[in-house]
């Protein structure tokens, strides 16, 4: 078993860099860091690409399912319908404790969520702390989508304290994403491509949560 202290990030980088999303994904979880490897998910058309080739890869791989703020009835059962679908065996959730303390000679490792909306400013962002629930891997694979990610400060593979966090699906726009999911018959989510019209469906539209 290869130690994250160990690795050469550079050299995983340099490895992966002309791999597509699925050859890097395999290499990953397969080759590099088998057993100390976990996802963060959401139910976002992105997350639920990766979700899609990670079951195909290794369906057992611990996917944690971030959110913030109420989740609806919508999410529970589309959430429940991808589990089933993918076949994945070990679903988390973030341990929730003790999640903001950082590890010395580590970094604060972060999912930025989508908290709840408001009619002023479209919505708020929460920095979700996972370093208690991240402690015993080596690789994360970011995969919940809620922002898109900054392509000129960010790779697709990357050290992060003491983690090598991947991004797979850091270059894909939302074309390829939408042809991706026609291709493979990947529902969306209920609330994802309809315009919902949030001031009927929640009163005067402020501070509500988001579905995911």
């Amino acid at each position: 078993m290869i130690e994250c202290t160990s690795v050469d990030s550079e050299g995983i980088k340099r490895a992966c860099e002309d791999m597509a999303c699925t050859e890097l994904l395999e290499f990953l979880v397969k080759e590099r860091f088998p057993g100390k490897i976990a996802v963060t998910a959401s139910l976002r058309a992105r997350s639920i690409i990766v979700q899609h080739m990670l079951s195909e890869i290794d369906p057992n791989i611990p996917i944690i399912y971030c959110n913030a703020g109420k989740v609806f009835p919508e999410s529970e059962e589309y959430k429940a319908d991808m589990v089933k679908r993918f076949g994945f065996t070990n679903v988390l959730s973030p341990i929730g404790q003790n999640e903001t303390q950082i590890v010395k000679g580590d970094l604060d490792h972060i999912e930025w969520v989508k908290a709840q909306y408001d009619r002023k400013t479209s919505g708020t962002q929460e920095a979700m702390h996972l370093n208690n629930t991240l402690a015993q891997y080596d690789c994360w694979i970011s995969a919940v989508y809620h922002y898109d990610q900054d392509k000129t400060t960010r790779t697709r593979v990357e050290r992060e304290g003491r983690l090598i966090r991947v991004n797979p699906m850091l270059d894909w726009d939302a074309d390829r994403v939408s042809e991706f999911m026609e291709e493979f018959d990947l529902p969306y989510h209920k609330l994802a491509k309809p315009v919902v019209d949030m001031e009927e469906k929640h009163g005067d539209g402020t501070e509500f949560p988001t579905y995911a």
